[in-house]
């Protein structure tokens, strides 16, 4: 007989298993969530650096040949000087600024650093760069040099320099050409969009200095890679992805640099850790809220069930109070009786509908993984929840006083199953031969979940694919035994041990032991599975 004690505890059971599961599967979930869109992001960043590292490395080649062609006009004129305030020098000038797409001025300067000629004006003004960085590194022997970067008056364009060294037939520095440059590669990456803007791309020099850089502001003219790991004494790796706090906007970000030794420059490819998890941030707060508000309706249905169960305790208290009386006890009795029926069978119902309300959670949750494995292990959860709910159902439906009749059950849960698992269409059978025998619902729980095991095994190996069979479930009461026979027709057993440490044989072990029975694997005519416990518990 089952006791208000015993509805509180399964009651109670299944509160917590499916608190575990929502809190649990969720969390998980989100875990793999989180660490899904670090990776993308980190994916992204290391793409964009090769795209930048490929632009840069076009764009400073480029650079170098059209200088070469300066240098080489240059010496078939004559010198340096020859070309000052030459109208065909300008022309030429003009003509190799539009071969080049980033080139925005050709300037030519001799070697006291006055301009001699520029693509800008066919008479320029005597302008002297003799102090300017990318000239004195020139001058003191360095062959090219890529220069800081520049802010355009007016526009706010952001330019950088390329240069080369000009000598003469001794290999006497004689002049420079100087190539004002456009890293227009670097807005083209990014585009247009709320997460564009927080993408920053970068263009170094060996040394820390900035060159050119996304979103780059007169005030950011001095930073520099300095405090990054990037420079550190000890790094020498050609390319890497890292997170870090020590840059421009002081935001963590995942960065992504690769080394171009052959210019001795760095490129960099950046964006915020929070705009890589912007997605997964949302997701989490609704994700929080919805397993709260399911977790609530979840609770009060459990505390109503509580205190159904301790009133029903009271009320078998209050009848056995009331023994001196035989005809009003038994009035009393008969009433209660009646009541208990009614608040079982409500009792069994919400379970029945939470298992169901959980299964359909199992569902909608396994719909956004494509991994069979983790899809399998969806479906087996759900396989476990429905052959509980089947009990709990089938207490509802009739009135049996809390036992199962194990015909009508194991014939509904073939049926579950066998539409699960597609049973018609893989060309497999399934037959019932069972005894009326009735057990306990406390035994009944672990028996139908053992059998669940059994059955979903059979469905899941026993078959190859094409190939058609049957699954024969029987039980019998032998003596003072009850045995319950899954018998598949497939490719049998042959190899495998009881002690096979699969979660299906451990939960078969685990309720054949509370069950105080014993449980048998066998190969005859495909397997076998026979599982014995004592016919009263």
């Amino acid at each position: 007989m089952t006791t208000a004690r015993d509805v509180r505890s399964v009651l109670y059971a299944t509160a917590i298993l499916f608190a575990v599961a929502v809190v649990g599967i969720r969390g998980l979930f989100l875990w793999i969530e989180h660490r899904n869109a670090i990776g993308r992001a980190e994916a992204s960043t290391r793409d964009l650096a090769l795209l930048v590292e490929e632009n840069t490395e076009r764009t400073l080649e480029t650079s170098d040949l059209l200088a070469r062609q300066v240098i080489a006009y240059l010496r078939a004129k004559g010198s340096v000087e020859t070309a000052s305030g030459a109208l065909d020098v300008h022309e030429y000038l003009v003509e190799l600024t539009q071969r080049s797409e980033a080139s925005e001025q050709f300037l030519i300067v001799d070697k006291y650093g006055f301009t001699v000629s520029t693509s800008n004006s066919p008479i320029p003004l005597r302008t002297s760069y003799e102090n300017e960085t990318w000239f004195l590194a020139l001058r003191d022997g360095a062959k090219t040099y890529i220069g800081d970067p520049i802010i355009r008056q007016g526009t706010n364009e952001v330019l950088y320099s390329y240069s080369r060294r000009i000598d003469d037939l001794k290999g006497v520095f004689s002049g420079a050409v100087h190539v004002v440059l456009r890293p227009a590669f670097l807005e083209t990456v990014t585009g247009p969009g709320a997460e564009s803007e927080k993408l920053i791309l970068g263009l170094w020099g060996d040394d820390g200095r900035i060159i050119a850089r996304t979103g780059l502001t007169p005030a950011q003219l001095n930073v520099s890679l300095n405090q990054s790991r990037i420079l550190h004494p000890l790094a020498s790796e050609p390319m890497g992805t890292f997170r870090s706090d020590t840059t421009a906007d002081r935001a963590e970000r995942i960065v992504s640099f690769r080394r171009i030794d052959q210019w001795h420059v760095i490129v960099t490819a950046s964006i915020p850790v929070a705009t890589a998890l912007s997605s997964w941030t949302t997701n989490f707060y609704w994700s929080t809220a919805l397993a709260a508000i399911i977790l609530t309706a979840f609770g009060g249905l459990t505390t109503i069930g509580s205190r159904i169960s301790y009133r029903m305790e009271e009320t078998q208290n209050e009848l056995q109070l009331a023994n001196d009386n035989l005809a009003k006890a038994n009035a009393e009795l008969e009433k209660a009786l009646g009541d208990k029926v009614v608040l079982l069978q409500e009792i069994h119902h919400r379970v029945k509908n939470n298992l169901q309300v959980t299964s359909s959670l199992l569902q909608m949750q396994s719909r956004r993984f494509t991994d069979p494995v983790v899809k399998t292990a969806f479906r087996e959860t759900q396989d476990r929840l429905r052959s509980i709910g089947l009990i709990h159902d089938t207490l509802y439906r009739k009135e049996s006083g809390g036992l199962i009749d194990l015909q009508d059950y194991f014939d509904r849960l073939l049926k579950e199953l066998s539409a699960t698992y597609g049973a018609s269409d893989r060309g497999i059978s399934v037959e019932l031969e069972a005894q009326p025998i009735s057990i306990d619902l406390e035994r009944a729980a672990p028996l139908a979940l053992a059998v669940t095991e059994a059955i979903s095994n059979a469905f899941k190996h026993a078959f190859a694919p094409g190939q058609g069979g049957r699954i024969i479930v029987s039980t019998a009461r032998v003596a003072d035994q009850i045995e319950v026979t899954v018998h598949d027709t497939g490719k049998g057993v042959f190899g495998v041990k009881e002690t096979d440490s699969s979660l299906g044989m451990k939960l078969i072990r685990a309720f054949t032991d509370q069950l105080g029975g014993t449980f048998g694997i066998e190969a005859h005519d495909g397997t076998v599975f026979r599982l014995t416990i004592p016919a009263e518990g």
